[in-house]
């Protein structure tokens, strides 16, 4: 009986076996998860972000791909891995019964020396025994300049400088962190296209100048080198050693005018300055979505007007170890949601310590017709050693601060202070910017609104009139 039982058993598993291992013998319809693959521009060179392709057997039986390939062969700019196998063709797969396998996709476009976007198009291919199916790959390509951490020195050797400018014909990108040194200035003119590849940056060094011009309504872009939506406002792309652009305390009259950077480490270090001259005058600019700093300051010189910092990871602005500040008509908003944020909007600070020795500088800082808000109760951070000057004025500002005690008129004049969200036209809205998923102009009951004192900053960051004499607190001057 006992034998009886056992062969029964074994019967049973050989033929659970053999049903499992049946190969559907018919003309196989496999199901797609998408019938084409686009993949956004891509530079010449630089890889493409990994895309995937879902492939469902919808049988009852097992079905075997005899190839999965690609349609041009070696030829072609795409790269397949098939169920954790790579290649440029892959045969011999097997799906079982109602189960599906993944087919990731990568691109890299080859060089053609031309300045405008090209297209890529060729088709996967699945074969089965008695059927052939495919689809659609698209991949927008972009020749570029490259740049692989080059020096923009003075190549003369003469001391004056060499004045170096970027092309506009074609974008630009960065591999490592470039240096302009040695007396050297550094133009990208209005029209260019800036991108930086991991880990990489710009360094401006002894008596160079970094001169950053867009024009008035097409400002400059700065960001990364992938350019698919995934990255649209991603941060951390770029600058990850040292930060984005560093201007080292040797740096002279640097201008960065009309411009957006963005969905880096750091946007922009502005170190020690010895100089009469600003270490860096900031107008019209956009510095978003940084995973550390967007404005790092330290013992600086910095006048910014027209200036929106937003969404960092750290304090989007920071002045440190002491220095001189001007903000006019700045919006500086910290809605950071990658992960919790503790640290403020807004930092200042005039002290330091090395080494167990403690170290205090000047510090001079003032902040008009400008918003400093953000997710946090307290917004602003003061941190002073008055045993040296500690110098600061907030006048006509709106600010999110966990205090209502705001009566020293030597720091603090006509502030709106904590603006009560019920002062908004909808359930939800944010009190000064409205619905912020849609950006930081203002809306039609922001508390910002003709709260200025009258300024000589006349035009606001996309150069609407401020014509009357109570403008709007901010960069940006409500349009209705």
């Amino acid at each position: 009986m006992r034998n009886i039982l056992v062969f029964t058993g074994i019967a049973i598993l050989l033929f659970s076996a053999c049903r499992r291992d049946r190969i559907f013998s018919g003309k196989a319809q496999l199901e797609f998860s998408t019938d084409t693959v686009y993949f956004d521009t891509v530079f010449t060179t630089v890889g493409s972000l990994t895309e995937r392709v879902k492939i469902f057997n919808p049988y009852s039986e097992t079905v075997e791909l005899t190839r999965v390939y690609l349609e041009l062969g070696s030829a072609s700019n795409f790269k397949l891995n098939v169920d954790g196998i790579p290649g440029k063709e892959v045969t011999d797969v097997i799906i079982a019964p109602f189960d599906s396998i993944f087919v990731f996709i990568e691109v890299t476009v080859d060089p053609n020396g031309g300045t405008t976007p090209m297209v890529i198009e060729e088709r996967l291919m699945v074969e089965t025994d008695k059927n052939q199916q495919s689809i659609a790959l698209i991949a927008w390509g972009q020749d570029a300049y490259f740049y692989p951490a080059i020096n923009f020195g003075d190549a003369d050797g003469n001391g004056m400088g060499d004045q170096w400018v970027l092309p506009v014909d074609k974008p630009i990108v960065f591999y490592g962190y470039s240096v302009v040194d040695t007396g050297a200035v550094l133009t990208i003119p209005c029209g260019a296209r800036v991108h930086f590849h991991s880990n990489s940056g710009l360094i401006v060094g002894h008596q160079a100048s970094l001169k950053i011009l867009g024009c008035e309504g097409d400002p400059i872009i700065i960001q990364g080198d992938r350019l698919e939506d995934f990255f649209d406002d991603l941060p951390g792309q770029w600058g990850e050693l040292i930060g984005g652009i560093y201007l080292t305390q040797t740096s002279i009259d640097n201008e960065v005018r009309n411009a957006i950077i963005k969905n880096g480490t750091v946007g922009i270090i502005v170190d020690s300055n010895t100089n009469a001259n600003p270490s860096l005058i900031l107008e019209n600019t956009q510095i978003l979505n940084m995973s550390f700093f967007g404005l790092l300051a330290q013992d600086a010189r910095v006048e910014a007007k027209n200036t929106l910092i937003t969404n960092c990871g750290d304090h989007a602005v920071a002045l440190r170890y002491g220095g001189n500040y001007i903000f006019e008509h700045c919006t500086f908003a910290n809605f950071w949601s990658e992960n919790p944020r503790s640290k403020t909007t807004l930092l200042i600070n005039n002290q330091f310590r090395v080494n167990g020795i403690d170290y205090v500088r000047d510090f001079n800082a003032r902040f008009d017709n400008t918003i400093i808000y953000g997710a946090l109760d307290e917004e602003v951070e003061i941190d002073g050693d008055e045993s040296e000057p500690f110098n600061y004025l907030f006048d006509h500002c709106v600010l999110k601060r966990d205090t209502n005690e705001l009566n020293d008129p030597l720091h603090y004049q006509d502030i709106v202070l904590n603006p009560f969200p019920a002062q908004s036209s909808g359930a939800g809205q944010n009190p000064v910017f409205g619905d912020i998923s849609k950006g930081y102009a203002l809306f039609d009951l922001s508390a910002a609104r003709d709260k200025g004192k009258p300024s000589s900053v006349l035009t606001d960051i996309e150069g609407n009139s401020r014509g009357d004499g109570s403008p709007d607190i901010g960069a940006y001057e409500f349009i209705p």
